[in-house]
């Protein structure tokens, strides 16, 4: 096959697409093995299922893939979580925290961690099912079209999602599953009961739901780049929400706020906020949503309540926004709280 310019079957990326995903049903198009597949493609000596491909992938596979299927590489590229660099974070990295990304704790070719979300009427729908890039993101915690929490795991075992590992144990099969099935057990992922979405406000959840929307059809409709400042902001506000040390009063608080029922929310180790459990990151951002809501109005609120001090809102923020920056200033010069009172009696 390595003598051949284009592979015998080069499927198309579907929409919104996972690279990982796209790869196997390569492989499985053209009657291969994943990882017989892989060997053929980039060599024995170069082991793709060992590191996270989906978040970092190298240029030169970008440049084999395109050249054995005919596909651009920016349209590869859109298929990594590298086309939301400069929005959910800086700057790429193929390892260590990445701000907004889920991780998937990969040891050897196992995935240790639960970092690849899927939603199951998705998969039904789906002609062909396929995983997407968005449900690698931390703050995608349910469907924007079916209005569901995702999940992180197989209902039936518990084991993560790792389609690239459907062929271990079955030699003998020659029929390649769907990629919906689980791994482990081979159950239909997506006949996994839903539960619809709820929160604490129709309007929160309506803004929320957009944003969702905007990163799945990410970077072609790119015109809402504000979106940027935002997602530092409220990441900023769920990392104070699960500090150890920070802000302690801020969690019962915003329960108060909201009338959310108070959920445990372990702040006993140092834990990055993407790698928390599913129903968490979905409670803890719910939450954060109400400091954002009528925004600065409801920060103020809370800094005037003495939930939040001023100190603490600029906290390991490096890369906070300048007129964040400028508003969380006024509240140091103010210290009696007059700027509140002074917005509040115009």
């Amino acid at each position: 096959m390595s003598d051949l310019h284009l592979w015998p079957a080069h499927p198309h990326p579907y929409h919104n697409e996972l690279l990982s995903s796209w790869l196997v049903r390569t492989a499985h198009a053209n009657g291969l093995k994943v990882q017989t597949f892989c060997n053929l493609v980039f060599g024995n000596n170069y082991e793709i299922w060992n590191r996270d491909i989906d978040r970092y992938i190298p240029e030169w596979i970008v440049t084999k893939l395109s050249e054995k299927s005919g596909i651009s590489a920016e349209k590869i590229d859109r298929t990594s979580l590298r086309r939301f660099q400069g929005i959910l974070f800086d700057k790429v990295r193929p390892s260590g925290h990445l701000t907004w990304v889920n991780s998937l704790q990969i040891y050897h070719r196992k995935r240790v961690g639960y970092g690849l979300l899927f939603c199951p009427l998705c998969l039904a729908e789906d002609y062909e099912p396929y995983f997407r890039v968005s449900w690698r993101v931390a703050c995608y915690t349910f469907c924007p079209k079916h209005k569901v929490i995702l999940h992180d795991r197989c209902s039936h075992c518990g084991a993560g999602v790792a389609f690239h590992r459907q062929e271990i144990g079955n030699m003998q099969e020659t029929a390649f599953r769907p990629l919906k099935f689980c791994w482990q057990c081979k159950t239909d992922l997506a006949c996994t009961e839903t539960q619809p979405v709820t929160a604490w406000s129709g309007n929160t959840l309506e803004q929320w739901r957009r944003l969702l929307v905007w990163l799945e059809h990410y970077p072609v409709e790119s015109s809402q780049n504000s979106y940027r400042d935002s997602l530092k902001i409220l990441h900023h506000f769920v990392t104070l929400l699960t500090s150890q040390r920070l802000a302690p009063k801020l969690y019962s608080y915003l329960c108060l706020k909201t009338g959310s029922q108070p959920q445990k929310i372990d702040k006993s180790k140092r834990t990055a906020w993407e790698s928390r459990e599913l129903i968490e990151r979905h409670h803890t951002l719910d939450l954060c949503w109400w400091l954002m809501d009528n925004y600065p109005d409801n920060l103020f609120q809370a800094w005037k309540d003495g939930v939040l001090r001023y100190n603490h809102m600029l906290k390991d923020f490096d890369d906070c926004p300048e007129e964040f920056r400028k508003l969380v200033a006024t509240l140091n010069r103010n210290s009696r709280k007059n700027l509140y009172r002074k917005q509040h009696l115009k």
